[in-house]
């Protein structure tokens, strides 16, 4: 019997991680997405290897800030890359946000293999709870100017 329950428990388990992500539309500023992960794919021209994620995630807390963790690979080695967000408030799966400027989300320092890691923070304090938007990422050269690695869209839901 106990292993009639665990069984069931993985299945529904299962179904919880492979649903799709579910916009908020109760107004409940807990409603999922509030952390995402977001893959990184080089841009014609850019490093034809290079890959990268970004982990968007905020934590149950009063200091609303976002975690965000960035880790990359085959890029130019020993190099300084910015990383850059760019929002929209029309949740609909299409980022139409080009306000990549400042402020960026930080740095990301490559090692000589071409990999490298951030942990980075954003304050959301500012954003009322429960507001939705698209969102999506690029890591950018500042020294030439070019986008070696971008994001598709996703939402986030800002919470507490």
């Amino acid at each position: 019997m106990k292993r009639t329950f665990g069984m069931l428990g993985l299945m529904a388990a299962s179904l919880l991680v492979l649903a799709p992500p579910v916009s908020g539309q109760s107004g409940d500023p807990a409603t999922p997405p509030f952390n995402l992960e977001a893959t990184l794919r080089p841009l014609e021209g850019g490093p034809a290897d290079g890959f990268g994620l970004v982990r968007f995630r905020q934590p149950k807390d009063a200091d609303v800030v976002a975690i965000v963790d960035v880790w990359v690979r085959d890029l130019g080695h020993d190099q300084t890359y910015l990383v850059q967000r760019a929002v929209d408030t029309n949740v609909n799966d299409v980022c139409t946000g080009t306000n990549w400027g400042m402020p960026t989300l930080g740095q990301i320092q490559t090692d000589g293999s071409g990999s490298g890691r951030a942990h980075l923070t954003r304050n959301l304090a500012a954003i009322p709870l429960g507001t939705e938007f698209d969102i999506h990422f690029r890591v950018f050269d500042p020294g030439t100017s070019t986008v070696v690695l971008q994001s598709g869209c996703y939402q986030f839901v800002v919470s507490q």
